[in-house]
């Protein structure tokens, strides 16, 4: 009984049955020690599998934003995220274990691509074709790892030495390999940056947002250089960030660019131009249980405000924080609106976060052509403009240079309607990137989240502090390690703080 969750963890991670034919980014490949990888054909279905928890589960997704939206202090939906109350002995109040497996099972079946797909000759296959499928493999780990990092580690400290990075994984875990130390923080971000750099040297350039591509990883890359580095005043690889972002958005790509109209790019969904990354899954029954749980039924159910209000209640959406700056913007109009309650018997409307809640999934059935394209936006197109404006504004660029590609985000919109920003000092240039973050990004990618650890207010305080009116606890940035790792891996530590 000692090795049951594993052994559950082995069959999940390794074994993906087919989901429907019609699936483009189905896996169908039974992936297990006796069935291996002879061809292409079976590298790329291997490859598909990787994505399943990815795309399939609300803990990439929804259900993770919410969670950092309430750290951030922007919302209170998740209680025990916003007063940060987890710990190893306190581990349900978040969902940390099932994350935790989410995101081994993922890790589990990108290493099983990696290491059967590396064997292959150039018999079975072309060795250009096998580089290009090992470093998608690559991609897929570095993103799950990050995942891992961002929750479990201790992902914001400078110091390399550190002890709490991530327990790497070269191989899918097998019964006599269970227990394995953690890396330090400084090794943990060499990992997850030789699988990205493998992934941006081989990896194909983007052609569909359902599959990770050689601009995602740089866009990735970039992030995890500019959020470890924003929460210290660091300024180590801000350069060779810039570089990326810049390759990204100064290079024209087929199929990925702004969108003018904001309301057609939630209403395309996974279909929009904006989607560097997605979470696109076919019109299968279990789509609004998983996926898309949280957005078509939790914000609607229990965050949203209820119509019609009282006269004493304001429309706003469940916001915590940052409502004055929102019903101020244009964007407002169009990201909130009017859903239905998620169940049969509550007829009451609920005004939400429409952008990503739809109609909810009760309205969303019964809608004629049906809407259920529930979406994670793991990365739009405007980000790479908020993410210049900031890297430059961390690299000594002036205030109006820094502004200059937010503006020219601003600009590219054409409904709504956005003004130009003009600050004139460096407070007033950081508090906007701060703002377009959370406008532009809310709820979507837990960029909002991030940016309240990185970015201070005027007094100096994280915003994370200044919104929630007290210093934060560092321990609990992240979650305790699960009680099943630390009791069946003997060789880690628990996260400090978090016993």
């Amino acid at each position: 009984m000692k090795k049951i969750f594993y052994i559950a963890l082995i069959v999940f991670g390794l074994v993906i049955s087919s989901c429907e034919d019609n699936l483009d980014l189905t896996p169908s490949y039974s992936l297990n020690e006796t069935n291996a990888i002879a061809n292409a054909e079976d590298a790329r279905a291997a490859v598909n599998g990787a994505y399943a928890t990815i795309v399939n589960t609300d803990n990439f997704s929804g259900k993770l934003f919410v969670s950092l939206a309430s750290r951030a202090g922007f919302v209170d939906w998740s209680a025990a995220d916003y007063n940060m109350e987890y710990s190893q002995s306190n581990e349900t109040t978040s969902d940390i274990p099932n994350r935790w497996l989410d995101y081994y099972e993922t890790l589990n079946a990108a290493n099983f691509a990696i290491s059967n797909i590396g064997k292959l000759t150039q018999d079975q296959i072309n060795l250009e074709e096998k580089d290009a499928l090992l470093a998608e493999a690559r991609c897929i780990r570095a993103f799950a790892n990050m995942f891992v990092f961002w929750n479990y580690g201790h992902w914001w400290s400078s110091d390399d030495s550190n002890p709490n990075g991530i327990i790497f994984r070269e191989e899918s875990i097998t019964l006599g390999d269970i227990e394995k130390e953690r890396l330090n923080v400084g090794d943990s971000y060499e990992k997850i940056f030789e699988d990205f750099d493998f992934a941006i040297e081989h990896l194909d350039n983007f052609t569909n947002n359902r599959y990770m591509s050689k601009e995602f990883a740089k866009v990735l890359k970039a992030k995890i250089i500019l959020y470890r580095n924003g929460y210290n005043d660091g300024t180590a690889n801000l350069n060779e960030a810039i570089t990326l972002i810049d390759d990204v958005l100064n290079t024209s790509t087929p199929g990925f660019s702004m969108q003018g109209d904001l309301a057609k790019v939630y209403q395309d969904s996974w279909d929009s131009k904006e989607n560097l990354f997605c979470s696109y899954v076919s019109d299968n029954a279990n789509r609004i249980d998983n996926i898309s749980y949280t957005y078509s039924y939790s914000i609607i159910m229990f965050y949203a405000t209820k119509l019609p209000v009282a006269p004493y209640d304001q429309l706003d959406a469940g916001l915590n924080f940052g409502l004055e700056w929102f019903v101020n913007d244009p964007r407002w109009d169009i990201v909130t609106g009017e859903a239905r309650a998620p169940i049969a018997w509550d007829t009451d409307p609920r005004f939400t976060f429409t952008k990503v809640a739809r109609l909810g999934q009760y309205e969303g059935q019964l809608a004629s052509p049906e809407d259920l394209k529930y979406n994670t936006y793991f990365f739009r197109y405007p980000e790479l403009y908020i993410l210049k404006a900031e890297l430059l504004a961390g690299t000594g660029a002036s205030v109006a240079e820094a502004i200059a590609p937010i503006n020219e985000m601003r600009s590219r919109r054409t409904n709504p309607i956005l003004e130009s920003l003009n600050p004139t000092t460096q407070q007033e240039l950081m508090d906007a990137i701060f703002k377009e973050y959370f406008l532009e990004t809310f709820v979507e990618n837990g960029s909002e989240y991030f940016a309240s650890l990185r970015f201070k207010d005027s007094s100096g305080k994280l915003w994370m502090e200044a919104i929630k009116g007290e210093p934060i606890d560092e321990n609990h940035l992240c979650y305790p390690i699960p009680n099943v790792e630390m009791q069946y891996n003997t060789l880690i530590d628990q996260n400090p703080g978090l016993q």
